[in-house]
């Protein structure tokens, strides 16, 4: 078959966009097809469930770029043995948007069932039944995912055509069984995952607090967030670990279980539920209400509301009982959830793969023009392993230095992140698996209580990841840590700790460092200045820290299209504190209407100009995007505070800049950056923006920042990070001691 024709063996139309259960699913089908030798092409069709902008799910991407299946674009026919329509309504509705199709066989994929929980039609049988012929040229045969979904098509669908079997879906079972050789905690540890949708929980408060405990005596931990529980109880248990969706891999959450309980709104016709499906093929029993039995069979433990902790205390007690249904579980899956099952009612379809000979390997991505890529291959599974581990700091800046040793460990060794801070969820962005921790502050929880909590969900971590290595950065090493190093002392721990401390300040976190193994210290351009506490201290000192270099920058004109800004004229990045922007008494308003005076456009990063809670006017661009330094060059000039991250990002990237310290910060000497800054040439200060202060230092920046940007330039020493990278790499195979 030709590599340049649109003919392949399945072709999957559906919306792509979905952010859950479908396009996972689409995902998992595209692999185990690929695996079998089978070619896949995708069709998008923009359908009416996705109402926000949204890219192409980034699971079934990443296939797309990995040559697994090919993304069909355009008026050009399409032809192929089988098609597969994932969700009647997105047909239904956007059929008109199909190139001309031949198919040999069609199947038409019902997800869900007709109707929401509310009576909402959400597809008409008949009318996806009409586009499919009239559009794929077929009549096309019905696939039910799941019993209950079969029920409630089954008069609506004509009885030749409604497939003997359910298209259930399917899992690769050996990537998500994880081995469970001990408790979790010294309690129950039950968990759910999902989105945080009302349907997806139980509607009254006795079955939520019945099958979820609030008294504490169990550990209940939440993926997917607990909005609808808070309407249910009027609050979200503080004895519950919560996690936003996305704050972790299913597999990592699963894999701290010791039950997998699963219960939802009575009305809410859960028409498959592959969390079921991950959580069974991780090896954690799933306790579930009675209707699942006709889909999961002995795979799971069936209870009605009152008789989940009963069956929880029982097989706690009984750990050979536990491990028996574990087996019988993972056997289960395998049998009737695995690739080999969706390959084999493929087959049945469409017949053997219409390649000849073994299947082409994936292309190789294209080389980089220039710089180390963001997100670079995964290390083999057997490399060494590295945990890096942030506190809850106010900005970036400890995410961003795990970032930058992270990117240069990819390929050499796997890579973790785990962090207290809300952003975390930005490591996606760059290829890293992550999980979210809550801080104390973000739980409102007590230091001395969530002390426990943080020493049990690291150390749960660590048995999970098995790192060799484990890097924290802060500037305050967490009570606890010593106790984790005593339960885990296989791993060698990293303090990785920038320099710069305000003079007397947090001078009795020093004798921390017996805690660790080495201490990593980022390079500060400005140490010379620097009077803190950690000054003298013992560590391994290495250059400055930034997660790009030159070499990673793009050019003006890129840089501009991709952040949506004007091509032509000047334009400043305004990067600081909250502020009006139309208060010209505050740092964003004096910058806004000084830059204007010279005729420079302002931009302004959306979280600080959501901060200030007024709009930013029709002069103003607002700009959001990480990382953003790779797109400096689309500005003339910057206006920043002086934090670890933005100075040395600024300064080593070539960006003129004019500096306001943050003098709110407990610990950073961002007002000693500035000045040395300042004193030396590199760039401009001000301790508080003013208009007529400002305007002509930006106005000197406008004629003179380039030659200022380069005197910073020639006194870089170059970026610390490959030599961090160096380091922990050195640590995690045991070369250096």
């Amino acid at each position: 078959m030709s590599t340049t024709s649109r003919e392949v063996d399945v072709l999957i139309i559906s919306d792509l966009r979905f952010p859950g259960g479908t396009s996972h699913s689409i995902a998992t089908e595209i692999e185990a097809q690929h695996a079998a030798g089978y070619t896949t092409g995708l069709l998008q069709l923009n359908g009416p469930l996705v109402r926000k902008a949204r890219g192409v799910n980034p699971a079934v991407a990443a296939l797309v770029r990995e040559g697994k299946a090919r993304l069909l674009v355009g008026p050009r026919p399409v032809a192929a043995r089988l098609v597969v329509v994932r969700h009647p309504g997105v047909l239904q509705a956007a059929a008109a948007q199909l190139p001309p199709v031949t198919a040999a066989h069609v199947v038409v994929l019902a997800n869900a069932g007709p109707r929401d929980t509310d009576g909402t039609v959400v597809y008409d049988v008949a009318a996806a039944d009409r586009a499919a012929r009239e559009r794929l040229g077929r009549e096309p045969l019905w696939a039910p995912i799941g019993p209950l979904v079969r029920e409630e098509i089954r008069a609506e669908v004509p009885a030749d055509r409604l497939m003997t079997e359910d298209w259930v879906n399917v899992i690769d079972v050996d990537s998500w069984a994880r081995p469970r050789t001990a408790w979790a905690a010294d309690r129950p540890v039950v968990g759910r995952h999902s989105r945080p949708s009302a349907q997806k929980w139980p509607r009254d408060a006795d079955t939520l607090t019945a099958v979820y405990p609030v008294d504490g005596s169990w550990t209940v931990r939440v993926l997917g967030g607990a909005d609808p529980v808070e309407r249910v109880l009027g609050r979200v248990p503080k004895a519950w670990e919560v996690l936003p969706f996305g704050a972790m891999t299913p597999q990592d959450f699963l894999a701290g279980l010791d039950f997998f309980v699963y219960y939802h709104d009575p009305r809410w016709v859960e028409a498959f539920g592959r969390t079921i499906l991950e959580a069974l093929a991780s090896g954690v029993p799933a306790v579930l209400p009675p209707h699942f039995r006709a889909l999961f069979g002995d795979a799971a433990i069936y209870a009605e509301p009152g008789e989940v902790r009963g069956v929880v205390e029982r097989l706690r007690a009984d750990r050979a009982a536990y491990e028996e249904h574990a087996r019988r579980a993972g056997q289960v899956t395998r049998e009737r959830f695995s690739y080999q099952t969706h390959v084999r009612r493929v087959e049945a379809l469409a017949g053997p793969p219409a390649a000849d000979g073994p299947r082409a390997p994936a292309p190789a991505a294209p080389a980089p023009a220039a710089g180390t890529p963001l997100v670079r291959p995964r290390a083999d599974d057997d490399a060494p392993r590295v945990l890096l581990m942030s506190s809850n700091g106010a900005g970036m800046g400890h995410l961003t230095r795990l970032f930058s040793y992270a990117r240069r460990l990819d390929g050499d060794a796997r890579t973790y992140l785990l962090s207290m801070s809300q952003a975390v969820p930005v490591a996606a962005r760059l290829g890293h698996p992550y999980e979210y921790l809550p801080s104390a502050k973000a739980l409102g929880m007590p230091p001395g209580r969530w002390r426990g909590m943080f020493v049990d969900r690291v150390s749960e971590t660590i048995r999970r990841v098995r790192p060799d290595v484990v890097v924290f950065d802060g500037t305050w090493p967490y009570q606890g840590v010593d106790e984790i190093r005593d339960k885990n002392p296989h791993a060698r721990w990293v303090w990785s700790r920038r320099g710069m401390w305000r003079a007397g300040l947090n001078t009795e976190q020093i004798a921390k460092a017996a805690w660790f193994d080495r201490v990593l210290e980022p390079g500060d351009l400005a140490a010379e200045y620097d009077a803190g506490a950690t000054v003298g201290e013992p560590a391994h000192r290495v250059g400055p820290v930034t997660l790009l270099d030159v070499a990673d920058l793009e050019s003006r004109e890129e840089a501009r299209s991709a952040l949506g800004l004007p091509p032509e004229g000047p334009l400043a990045l305004v990067s600081l504190g909250a502020g009006n922007i139309n208060d010209t008494s505050g740092d964003l308003g004096a910058a806004a209407a000084a830059l204007a005076a010279l005729g420079v456009g302002v931009c302004v990063t959306v979280p600080e100009i959501a901060a200030s809670g007024g709009p930013a006017g029709g002069d103003v661009h607002l700009v959001r995007d990480y990382p953003l330094s790779r797109r400096y060059r689309a500005f003339d000039l910057v206006i920043s505070a002086s934090g670890y991250n933005s100075f040395h990002e600024l300064l080593r990237l070539g960006v003129p800049a004019l500096l306001v310290p943050n003098t709110a910060t407990s610990l950073d000497d961002q007002e000693g950056r500035a000045r040395y800054a300042a004193e030396h040439g590199w760039a401009h200060t001000l301790p508080a923006l003013s208009v007529a202060e400002a305007q002509p230092l930006l106005a000197d920046l406008l004629a003179n920042g380039a030659q200022m940007a380069a005197r910073a330039q020639a006194a870089d020493p170059g970026n610390g990070a490959p030599e961090a990278a160096r380091l922990l790499l050195d640590l995690a195979t045991g070369e250096t001691r």
